[in-house]
C-alpha cells in the first residue's frame, strides 16, 4: 500500500510539464503562513511592550518662597582692603648662565644651556642666542640646546629680554667644544714671479 502511494506521487510528479515552476510555486505558497506568523508575533510583542511601559504621571511640585528682609549696612570704622597681587617688574632680573661654565671643555652633543633666572618679582623673559658672531636666533622661552658644533673654542652670546618690555641684557660665555686646542690658521705661501 505504501508503495502504491509513493508510485502515484512519482507518476504525478513526472507528469508535470514544467517541474521547476511548480516546485517554486509550492515553496512560495508554504512560506506565506510562516511570514504571517512572524508578523503577527512581532505585532503582538510590540503591543505587549506598550502595555507594560508605565505611563509617566505628573508629580506635584512644591513652590519654595524665600522671604528676605532688607538689612541696612552697618558702617565699619575701618574699611577692609582687598589684597592686590603686585605687578611684576618690567625689567630683566638677576640672570646668569650656569652651564657651560666659563672656559669649560664640553664633550656632549647637544650642548644644552642651563640658565638661572627666577620669575616672581620680575616678569618672565625670553632668550635669543648666537654662536661665534653668527646670526641671532628667534626669541624663545624654551630650553636652548646647540647641536653638531664644530670642535674648538666657542663664544656664546645670549640676549635675555623681558617679555613685558624692551629691557634686555646680553651675557657672553666662552667655552670649548670637544677640544681645547686652538686651531692655528694655515698660511698659504705663494711665490711671485720675478
Amino acid at each position: 500500500m505504501f508503495e502504491d502511494v509513493v508510485e502515484k506521487i512519482k507518476n504525478w510528479y513526472n507528469a508535470l510539464p514544467d517541474k521547476k515552476r511548480h516546485v517554486e510555486f509550492i515553496t512560495a505558497v508554504l512560506t506565506v503562513p510562516v511570514l504571517l506568523t512572524v508578523l503577527i508575533t512581532n505585532l503582538s510583542n510590540i503591543n505587549n511592550n506598550k502595555k507594560s511601559e508605565p505611563t509617566p504621571t505628573a508629580t506635584p511640585t512644591e513652590k519654595v518662597i524665600i522671604v528676605t528682609t532688607p538689612v541696612s549696612p552697618v558702617p565699619s570704622e575701618s574699611p577692609t582692603l582687598t589684597p592686590t597681587i603686585p605687578e611684576c617688574k618690567k625689567e630683566v632680573g638677576p640672570v646668569k648662565i650656569l652651564t657651560p661654565a666659563e672656559s669649560q671643555l664640553v664633550n656632549k652633543d647637544p650642548v644644552c644651556l642651563n640658565i638661572s633666572y627666577q620669575v616672581g618679582e620680575y616678569c618672565s623673559v625670553v632668550y635669543s642666542y648666537r654662536i661665534d658672531e653668527g646670526d641671532w636666533s628667534d626669541y624663545t622661552d624654551k630650553q636652548i640646546c646647540l647641536y653638531n658644533l664644530e670642535p674648538g673654542p666657542k663664544t656664546l652670546e645670549l640676549k635675555v629680554k623681558n617679555s613685558q618690555s624692551d629691557d634686555e641684557v646680553t651675557l657672553i660665555r666662552n667655552f670649548y667644544y670637544k677640544t681645547k686646542d686652538v686651531p692655528t690658521p694655515t698660511l698659504a705661501i705663494t711665490s711671485t714671479p720675478q
